[in-house]
């Protein structure tokens, strides 16, 4: 039998058909392919180089190895964040009965014993604790006023002293020296026993020859 050759497709030659030719898949290297994975200091590792996800540039940091600047950012501003004050007691308020019974025994007695104070609280009736705060705080008043009262006499005393030697000064000054009989015969001598720099008209006393 003769089989009638198939007519050629357009746009093609005479030739055999041309076939494609099959590519080849791209050539790993050996020492990529077979080579442990990298350690982490190392240029490439082998989930990165695989493709795997990265990690993240900034790990998860501890808050313990945050700094104070950090975590005071981080929290809030330190002032919201500080515990609120100490509510302070309240002012104990004495009426005048009882000023006037703590200072009559005050200026007898200027220290208390247990017993003695709580015999004194009974009176205006106040307590143990009210009596001993009122004593303290009066015996650091009292102290003020000693130490401020010691102060202005002194600098009195100190006023007194200056004004007295004053005076001695301006009097020894005013009276006239006593004449000694060897000067009386010699003018010289004479003239030196009276001369007085610190006099105000600084004047030697003119003295005739004998």
């Amino acid at each position: 039998l003769k089989v009638s050759p198939s007519p050629p497709l357009p746009g093609s030659t005479g030739g055999p058909p041309e076939l494609p030719i099959p590519t080849a898949p791209p050539e790993i290297p050996f020492s990529m392919a077979t080579s442990p994975p990298l350690s982490p200091q190392g240029s490439c590792s082998a989930q990165l180089c695989w493709g795997s996800p990265e990690p993240p540039a900034h790990p998860a940091v501890p808050t313990a190895a945050l700094s104070p600047f950090t975590a005071t950012r981080r929290i809030g501003h330190p002032y919201q964040n500080r515990t609120p004050p100490k509510r302070k007691k309240p002012r104990t308020s004495f009426s005048r009965v009882q000023i006037c019974e703590l200072e009559k025994r005050f200026h007898r007695q200027k220290y208390l014993a247990s017993a003695e104070r709580a015999t004194l609280a009974k009176a205006p009736k106040m307590t143990d604790a009210q009596v001993k705060t009122w004593f303290q705080n009066r015996r650091t008043k009292w102290r003020r006023q000693t130490a401020e009262e010691r102060e202005a006499e002194r600098q009195q005393a100190n006023r007194l002293m200056l004004h007295l030697q004053q005076e001695a000064f301006q009097k020894s000054l005013a009276q006239p020296l006593p004449q000694d009989p060897l000067c009386m015969h010699n003018s010289s001598l004479y003239a030196l026993q009276n001369l007085q720099p610190w006099a105000e008209d600084n004047k030697v006393t003119s003295v005739s020859g004998v």
